[in-house]
This record gives C-alpha cells, sequence and structure tokens, in this order.
C-alpha cells in the first residue's frame, strides 16, 4: 500500500497545514521579539544551575522511582497518547526546545530534546528543516531543561540559548533524521542538578519495552500537554514498519520501529524530537531512539517509527568529542 504524502508529515508540519498561527503569539514587530527573547533568557535566572555532573559516572541516572501505575481517575484518558503523566524529575534529562519564528513569533514547546552531556543535546533534524521552515539559526532556538509542567513557572528550569547547530549531512525527508544543539553552557562546571542520558548500552537489551517521553498532544485534536507523560513501547524489527508503511516509505537501518499495533499508545504532535530510553542492566538509562515520524497519533496497525542512535552515535561523538 502507498501512502499519501501528508501520511510523510512530522506531527509538527501537520500543526502548520491546519493552521499553526492561531496557535501561536501574536507578536507585531520580529525585532522586538528578538530584543525581548535576548533579554529574558540573558537574565533570567534559576534555582538552580545547569549540572556539572561527571557524564560517563552520572549518565542515566534518575532520582525518582519511575513508575508506570495508572492513576484512577485518569485511567481511560491519561496518554502521551494514552500514556500517564510522569513524576517530577524521573527524566531529567528531558529537554523543550522553544523557536523563534520569523513570521509567527516566539513558538513555545516546538519540539522535544534529550540532554546527552552537559554541553550538547539531540533532536530530530525536521524539528528544524522541514517542508514548512528551514531555521537552522542558533540565535532562534532556546533549551528549556528542568522543566515539568509547561504552565507552570516551577523555578526548577532553565533557559539556555543555542550556539550551535549541526545536522547529519544525509538527512532527507526524515532519512537520516538526526540533529544536534550545542549550547555553551558556561556555568555548567560550577553548578549542579541535571543528569544526562547514557549514549551506550552495557549489554544485550534485555527488556523490549523501553520508554518514550514528551509534551506531545494527548489526543490527536487535542492541546499539548502541560505536565510531561511518559508511554511504554515494545521494540520490532524494522521489517514490521516497512510491512506496515509499504513501498512508499523506505525503512532503511537508520530507523528504528517501536510502538504498540492496538493504537493504544504512540507518539503525537509535539514529541519529534524527544528521547525513546531503555534501561540497562545497571539500572541506569541509555538512548535508544529519538522520535520522529508516524503515520498519525497512535493510528491502530502502524508502529511509529524512531531515529536509531547507534547507527548514528559515530557520528554524535565525534561532532562531542572534537
Amino acid at each position: 500500500m502507498v501512502f499519501p504524502r501528508r501520511v510523510f508529515l512530522s506531527w509538527e508540519e501537520e500543526v502548520f497545514e491546519k493552521g499553526w498561527p492561531k496557535a501561536v503569539k501574536n507578536i507585531t514587530s520580529f525585532t522586538q521579539t528578538v530584543k525581548a527573547h535576548t533579554l529574558f533568557f540573558t537574565s533570567f535566572r534559576s534555582c538552580h544551575s545547569l549540572a556539572g555532573v561527571d557524564h560517563a559516572d552520572q549518565c542515566g541516572v534518575s532520582k525518582v522511582t519511575i513508575s508506570y501505575r495508572q492513576p484512577r481517575d485518569n485511567y481511560t484518558q491519561g496518554r502521551i497518547v494514552n500514556g500517564k503523566p510522569t513524576l517530577k524529575g524521573a527524566w531529567p534529562w528531558q529537554v523543550s526546545l522553544e523557536v523563534l519564528h520569523p513570521k509567527y513569533g516566539l513558538i513555545g514547546h516546538w519540539c522535544g530534546g534529550v540532554l546527552v552531556n552537559p554541553s550538547w543535546l539531540i533532536t530530530a533534524a525536521h524539528c528544524i528543516h522541514n517542508d514548512i521552515f528551514n531555521l537552522p539559526l542558533p540565535a532562534l532556538w532556546t533549551a528549556v531543561l528542568g522543566d515539568w509542567d509547561r504552565n507552570v513557572e516551577e523555578e526548577t528550569e532553565f533557559r539556555i540559548p543555542i550556539d550551535e547547530i549541526l545536522i547529519h549531512q544525509s538527512f532527507r525527508n526524515y532519512q537520516n533524521d538526526i540533529g544536534e544543539l550545542a549550547a555553551l553552557m558556561r556555568l555548567s562546571r560550577e553548578a549542579k542538578g541535571l543528569s544526562s542520558v547514557c549514549l551506550e548500552s552495557d549489554g544485550e537489551i534485555t527488556d523490549r519495552v523501553c520508554t518514550a517521553t514528551g509534551w506531545g498532544r494527548n489526543v490527536p485534536a487535542g492541546p499539548l500537554s502541560a505536565r510531561l507523560r511518559q508511554v511504554r513501547v515494545p521494540l520490532h524489527k524494522n521489517s514490521l514498519c516497512q510491512d506496515k508503511y509499504g513501498p512508499g516509505l523506505k525503512i532503511e537501518d537508520g530507523h528504528l520501529c517501536a510502538g504498540k499495533l492496538d493504537g493504544s499508545t504512540g507518539a503525537c504532535i509535539g514529541d519529534s524530537g524527544g528521547p525513546l530510553q531503555c534501561r540497562r542492566q545497571d539500572g541506569r538509562w541509555f538512548l535508544i531512539g529519538i522520535t520522529s515520524f508516524g503515520s498519525g497519533c497512535a493510528k491502530p496497525g502502524y508502529p511509529d517509527v524512531y531515529t536509531r542512535l547507534s547507527y548514528y552515535l559515530p557520528w554524535v561523538l565525534d561532532n562531542i568529542n572534537n
């Protein structure tokens, strides 16, 4: 079965096609917005600063016990689609990316990201370069770390302007869908607080069910989630996604097929770029994938497709280390 072009739109691109300007703030002057944006993030002070943790020793450590028990009073409605609210601080490496669009102004949460060491985070390349816009300009992007409830200023979040953007040289239409955003975090060596996710596993994956997190829509036609949500998704062989999506989309080695087929759970608008993480044998969490695209928000019969981190790990480490 060959899918029409709209099937391959990212969730974020669908928002623009269906009238995104209604959902963004009306800002009359882009120049004034840039100035306000710069002044705000330069003067912002948080109760705590970015963690200067040793990545090799502290990666993948959550200070909160991860729970997948669904609250009774929200049993039928809780979702990423159909996920559950996370506990505050459970996923300290989760990042919210905000973009200052030249035409539409300051957009709040646009995509997810994941902190991989004190100075670098990873997101999906299509969050930056897509059919709607191409904005690889660091000054337009801000990483929000330490956030949990986007509607509440909890004095645990801090905003860091992006200093550099690197997109994989082979990226095209969700092939090689990975990008890195580097922010110079001058206080990171002195501060304490956040852990980054591990980039490598410590052996074979024993649990074929991993966890995706994000602030994406709770329901396909609803608003973005205020609080960070999580969902457990099973991992599949890439051949399953190839069979489901058909010859119209080539599933390659850099892709990772994951998600339930019954439509009960899945990623949605706003989740792109966020992490798919698995627990290692030592109890720490490592990054196995980046939320990339799907046939829709938890559409029955179709798993989601993630960017497979292990395929791009040499490229990631080469850029980070250099």
